[in-house]
């Protein structure tokens, strides 16, 4: 199948299980992914598993936190939103493995040429955020404290954010040189 035919399928996919509210049909989609995935079902499943890990500690928590306080705490609500967000995980992770986005996007040269400079951006950022890594861990003999990892953190998140910001506006002003913005 070409890669258009695919985006069409996420983009369906996508609607359809945001209008979803029954967490027996989106274990249903899920397992429907994780069997078309083919041997890519479990690389793809433990990555979705890994990045919903951050959601669920903050929304899951949170939610859980506050529905305990007020007494009105529904289970069922909180396996909906965990079964929505690991199956859109799972579609995205899926998507992203088998098709050439600038290709599906290969109809509107703008879109393509948008979808290009974001993985660009995205690759240049994963960069800085991993030199920034390797650069802590040769300085350091022994394990890093709490305190340490935070000052990295902060720092890391400055740089990211000062070059993501230079970047967008080099970007942007290169575009609007080339007459993307005009009508």
């Amino acid at each position: 199948m070409s890669d258009r035919i695919f985006l069409f399928i996420y983009l369906s996919a996508v609607v359809i299980v945001s209008l979803l509210h029954r967490p027996w049909w989106l274990a249903t989609g899920l397992c429907l992914v994780i069997v078309f995935a083919g041997s890519m079902r479990w690389r793809l499943l433990r990555k979705a598993l890994l990045s919903m890990l951050l959601f669920n500690v903050t929304v899951s928590l949170g939610y859980a936190l506050l529905a305990g306080i007020q007494g009105e705490m529904r289970i069922d609500y909180l396996l909906l939103i965990n079964l929505r967000v690991l199956l859109l995980l799972m579609l995205g992770f899926w998507l992203n493995a088998r098709i050439n986005i600038a290709n599906a996007l290969g109809f509107s040269s703008t879109l393509s040429f948008l979808a290009t400079v974001a993985a660009g951006q995205a690759r240049v950022l994963s960069r800085v955020v991993s030199d920034f890594s390797d650069a802590f861990e040769s300085r350091r003999l022994k394990r890093p404290g709490w305190r340490e990892r935070t000052r990295l953190a902060t720092a890391q998140t400055q740089v990211v954010m000062e070059k993501a910001q230079y970047a967008a506006t080099e970007i942007s002003q290169a575009m609007r040189s080339r007459g993307v913005f005009d009508d």
